[in-house]
């Protein structure tokens, strides 16, 4: 999941609650998902990224039935994250999946001159660089910034600052399989250079497709959504899965079934 951006007190974005969203997001994917082994989300964990906000989202964590991965985003900050959930530093994780290393970046960046945009900075690189070198199975990449233009010309003024020299990393490990990123709040398919790039939806409010030059600000009411990453010794396989919708009923078609 990504792009939860958390309120506290009832707070609502564009009329919607953030709560209520990741409520109905968890609810979910519990049902249909709770043979998972791990949610990670990427970032945007809170709308303004105050204590009492990561607060509310450890509540609603609390009875998740998956170990949870925190990621940050370009509206967390680290004082708010730490007082909560204790961690300190980069929050830089990596983890082992079936035929796969995990490596989740810290692309946060407080000091950004346009306030959202993100950076890997020297000390950030150097960890990946170890974490790819080290790693003996295929690695996919999660982060909040994306490193591929969008065509929302607001977005990638915002993006990863350095996503050049992030890229040439990745590729010239020649361990990278997929890159997973949140921030733009659409599902969107693209490369980085030669390296497959997947955008994930927002448990929240959704990016409208206005191409071209506007705001990233931009939002609109459509049904929240999440990915479900399915990793084996030879496949990575991402499943784009939404929400919110009136609930479906699944049918067998006896006419479509071939002799």
């Amino acid at each position: 999941m990504t792009d939860v951006h958390l309120t506290a007190q009832g707070g609502t974005i564009i009329g919607m609650s953030p709560a209520q969203r990741l409520h109905e997001a968890l609810t979910h994917a519990a049902q249909r998902h709770a043979d998972a082994t791990r949610l990670v989300i990427l970032g945007d964990l809170t709308h303004r990224g105050d204590t009492a906000q990561y607060q509310a989202l450890a509540a609603l964590l609390q009875d998740a039935p998956w170990p949870v991965t925190l990621m940050l985003g370009n509206h967390d900050r680290r004082a708010g994250f730490e007082a909560v959930f204790g961690h300190t530093g980069f929050q830089q994780i990596a983890f082992d999946a079936p035929g796969h290393r995990v490596l989740c970046l810290d692309t946060l960046d407080e000091a950004a001159p346009d306030t959202h945009s993100g950076l890997m900075c020297p000390a950030r690189l150097d960890w990946l660089r170890a974490e790819l070198s080290a790693a003996t199975d295929p690695v996919v990449i999660l982060m909040h910034h994306h490193l591929a233009k969008t065509g929302f010309d607001g977005m990638d003024r915002i993006a990863l600052r350095n996503s050049d020299q992030v890229t040439d990393i990745l590729h010239n490990s020649g361990k990278v399989r997929q890159i997973i990123n949140g921030h733009i709040h659409r599902t969107i398919q693209t490369h980085a250079g030669p390296l497959p790039v997947t955008m994930i939806k927002s448990t929240c409010h959704q990016m409208p497709l206005v191409l071209g030059e506007g705001s990233s600000s931009l939002s609109v009411n459509e049904p929240g959504g999440y990915g479900v990453l399915l990793l084996g010794p030879k496949q990575c396989i991402l499943h784009h899965e939404d929400f919110g919708h009136p609930e479906a009923s699944i049918w067998n078609d006896e006419g479509s079934h071939t002799p």
